[in-house]
């Protein structure tokens, strides 16, 4: 391979990546670029090894390092690891050799960086985002919620997203970010729920050095996100003395570090999401209701996977197509029988549960098709109990040809009929088939019930 074709190959792998490390023969990094602009620096990492940005790793860990020994490209490696500062850090990397002949003479380093310490956090013109076109869908339900997507990505204004956990409310907060107007700005992710009470407030506003014993300077989450977008998923599960001191910074638009006296002035679109119903939160306290007004301004809310059978074949032919890419495989699909129970099993974890499953079929399946089987590890012993039985809905299945779409919409339409007789109001049904009313209205509507 001549030099413009490894320099061809190379701008090929980088260029939907947060960060760019070269390293001659050694291991010593010559050059980085790094899109996250609160991590590694120029004078933190250039002249260094690479052992000492992260010394959990060794020969065989470290991509780098394997790549200089053996002179062969790793592609879009999950690695876990602990940095010398203490962080937690995940990424996916691509680490491609650099020859001088048939000498190995350096290594160039691409990631994507999903976490770094306590923060999800991506950064730069896309950054590896998700858009609307990522978001894979086909139901009535999912195409209006694009709709509306599409529409509020326009504004500045702040957003709530409510949905079950696994419904991929961080992919609605990555296209609202991508398909506006910050989408050449830092996209910052923090789940409320996973730090400890007493980290929060140093996270969200910064510290100055010497604030409190160790402190060191160092911005907070808006600061990082300045003329981007802040995504604060689980916001239900802060404090109440935390959301009120958030409330007051988003109205002032402007945020002090603990130990500081300067005002920091920020310019940040809001986006939050909880994982149970606005109504039930605010009525038992767990969200302020100023806060909630405030957020609110815009709300989405995302279905449930299992009100949404339609999605469920796409859903899962894309993850296969994804696997099989990452693991260099060849699988075609799934078994009728997979099909069948994938469709009427009741998914409680949801998008995330359907990937997990078809993951895990990845590394028993044998074949070319995915059994039930293969499957039955993943989902456990709920695997067998179908959401509902098509045989207490009415009549079977029609005589000739049959449409998929047609006969789960068919299954659909029976069901809200019979919790409409059932329970006798809409109210009462909507809590009794798991749907929001405004959703068991929106099917009313629909099926002209």
């Amino acid at each position: 391979m001549d030099h413009l074709e490894q320099i061809a190959a190379i701008v090929q792998a980088c260029a939907d990546t947060d960060g760019l490390l070269i390293v001659d023969r050694e291991g010593i990094i010559r050059y980085r670029s790094i899109k996250i602009n609160y991590y590694w620096k120029a004078e933190e990492t250039v002249g260094c090894h690479i052992l000492e940005l992260y010394p959990e790793l060794d020969e065989g860990s470290s991509t780098i390092l394997r790549v200089l020994r053996t002179g062969q490209a790793i592609y879009d490696q999950r690695q876990e690891m602990v940095n010398s500062r203490g962080e937690r850090v995940v990424l996916d990397a691509t680490t491609l050799p650099v020859f001088d002949g048939r000498d190995v003479v350096g290594a160039v380093d691409c990631a994507r960086f999903y976490v770094v310490g306590q923060r999800i956090v991506r950064g730069g013109r896309r950054g590896g985002l998700s858009t609307l076109d990522r978001i894979v869908a086909r139901s009535p339900q999912m195409e209006e919620l694009k709709r509306r997507i599409r529409s509020a990505a326009q504004l500045d204004s702040p957003v709530l997203i409510y949905g079950e956990t696994g419904t991929g409310k961080e992919l609605v907060a990555e296209a609202l970010h991508s398909e506006g107007r910050r989408y050449e700005n830092s996209f910052v992710s923090q789940n409320c729920a996973a730090i400890p009470v007493n980290l929060l407030e140093s996270l969200f506003f910064g510290t100055e050095k010497g604030s409190y014993t160790g402190a060191v300077t160092r911005k907070g989450l808006f600061e990082e996100a300045d003329g981007g977008t802040l995504f604060l998923d689980e916001i239900n599960s802060m404090h109440p003395s935390l959301q009120a001191k958030l409330l007051k910074v988003l109205e002032e638009k402007r945020v002090r570090r603990l130990g500081g006296s300067q005002e920091i002035p920020f310019d940040v679109r809001i986006v939050a999401a909880v994982n149970e119903p606005p109504e039930e939160l605010l009525r038992a306290g767990k969200l302020r209701e100023d806060l909630y007004y405030r957020l609110g301004v815009v709300r989405l809310s995302l279905p449930p996977l299992r009100e949404r059978p339609e999605d469920i074949p796409l859903l899962t032919s894309y993850f296969i197509e994804q696997y099989n890419r990452s693991m260099r495989r060849a699988v075609r699909g799934v078994t009728p029988g997979v099909a069948e129970q994938f469709l009427h099993f009741g998914w409680p974890g949801n998008i995330r549960q359907l990937r997990n499953a078809v993951e895990g079929a990845f590394a028993v399946t044998q074949g070319e098709l995915i059994t039930e089987a293969d499957v039955m590890g993943s989902l456990g012993g709920c695997w067998q109990e179908p959401a509902s039985k098509p045989s207490d809905l009415g009549p079977g299945l029609p005589e000739g040809p049959i449409s998929l779409s047609r006969e789960v919409e068919r299954y659909e339409k029976e069901l809200v009929r019979q919790a409409m007789e059932r329970y006798g109001s809409i109210s009462a049904a909507s809590r009794g088939l798991g749907l929001s009313r405004q959703n068991l209205k929106y099917k009313l509507q629909k099926f002209n019930l």
